[in-house]
């Protein structure tokens, strides 16, 4: 099967299954073709996954979404570089303490609910005049990880035409 032909029906799976039109064998046989999507998304990022690790939490969309962070010093409202299911990067003037975890507010595209949780910071390079901060995402329910995950495939689907 060619790929533009497993991509078309990998898209009317995914449609489906955002309309919670799926029979419980359909479910699982999509549930691995999200995993083979997100494997070949991470395998073109250049990525590796460690053994047992799912490409379903680990692949990124370079996506520009508003996100609010509760810093012990105020609260900052930014834009992220990139997203993925554990976490999520943006451009502060200064990176925050290391050990501070600020409540964080993700708008998902659409009027879809917001995500919230935890950040804590992973990793911060110094840019010209700013910085580029990472943070890993903890203390996100479930289902919001799961609306998370369903609105990254829907923005990756939207970039393959």
């Amino acid at each position: 099967m060619s790929a533009n032909l497993w991509v078309e029906q990998f898209r009317a799976l995914h449609a489906r299954a955002r309309k919670g039109q799926m029979p419980e064998d359909e479910k699982r046989r999509y549930a691995a073709a999200r995993e083979q999507f997100a494997r070949a998304l991470t395998a073109a990022q250049g990525m590796r996954l460690p053994p047992g690790q799912s490409a379903r939490r680990t692949f990124r969309i370079a996506q520009g979404l508003q996100v609010d962070l509760a810093f012990a010093s105020g609260p900052v409202r930014a834009m992220t570089l990139d997203v993925s299911v554990g976490g999520f990067s943006v451009m502060l003037h200064k990176p925050p303490v290391e050990s501070e975890e600020p409540d964080f507010t993700l708008r998902l595209p659409g009027n879809q609910e917001p995500v919230k949780g935890k950040a804590k910071m992973v990793s911060a390079q110094r840019k010209i005049g700013t910085h580029r901060v990472s943070f890993s995402m903890h203390g996100v329910a479930e289902k919001d990880t799961e609306r998370l995950e369903t609105a990254l495939f829907d923005m990756a689907l939207e970039r393959i035409k």
